[in-house]
């Protein structure tokens, strides 16, 4: 082979190698702007059905120290550059006859970019987007028939607390027993229950599925009624703190 060819032959090699490589980095390119937001789209939603799957332990841990009064639970749930806090913008008014029963009932939520996931009252509740509300887990709300009459029993689930971290580090949340108490009328009554909720409309929809009548209904509340019932209206406090 003469010098010549010799140069030629070099000359060709390394213009397939610049070739090679150009054409892995160009691949590598596409990969990473075709797939990466995919991929990132994919991490985000496992961490919000990760943060449900934990609302879902919570749920179990806040019945745990509300109803069945354990002295203290503590849980922790990753953030993953998400906000956990206490939000004081949701209560409950129970009425019947001339007596008025008002709580604040409050909210621990979750949030990421535009979802939230609750635990509100006793139930698991979650917006995929403001058009989309959806009850996770339902709440101690209970109708039914005993002995030929009707019976509601409404468990009211009150947060104590105003607390709120956010990042990515992990939070625990803390709840310990404050308080319980039973209201028991002696005979049958109408009553008409108030939720002011940004989940008002599920709330709506739980309970005309359990046998309430829904007077009315918007975004943010619901009224609704149960006539000559039974009715058992407990209340349970938790003091709940987050760090």
């Amino acid at each position: 082979m003469t010098q010549e060819n010799r140069k030629d032959s070099a000359v060709s090699e390394t213009v397939g190698y610049i070739l090679m490589f150009s054409i892995v980095i160009l691949s590598m390119s596409f990969i990473y702007t075709m797939g990466y937001p995919v991929l990132q789209k994919n991490i985000e939603a496992s961490v919000f059905e990760n943060a449900e799957q934990s609302f879902i332990v919570l749920q179990s841990h806040m019945k745990r120290v509300a109803f069945d009064q354990a002295p203290v639970k503590v849980m922790k749930i990753k953030l993953h550059s998400s906000t956990i806090s206490i939000d004081n913008d949701s209560s409950i008014l129970i009425s019947y006859d001339n007596n008025s029963f008002s709580y604040d009932t409050d909210k621990i939520e979750f949030s990421k970019d535009e979802k939230l996931l609750a635990y509100e009252n006793g139930g698991v509740w979650k917006q995929n987007s403001p058009s989309e509300v959806l009850m996770v887990s339902q709440p101690p709300v209970y109708t039914g028939r005993v002995n030929n009459i009707n019976t509601t029993t409404i468990g009211v689930v009150s947060i104590n607390g105003h607390y709120s971290t956010a990042g990515s580090g992990i939070a625990s949340i803390t709840m310990k027993h404050n308080n319980s108490s039973l209201i028991t009328p002696d005979d049958p009554v109408n009553v008409i229950v108030q939720i002011n909720s940004i989940y008002a409309k599920q709330w709506a929809k739980y309970l005309e599925e359990n046998g309430f009548h829904i007077i009315s209904s918007n975004s943010s509340t619901v009224f609704a009624s149960r006539d000559n019932t039974m009715l058992f209206i407990g209340n349970h406090v938790v003091d709940v703190s987050i760090t």
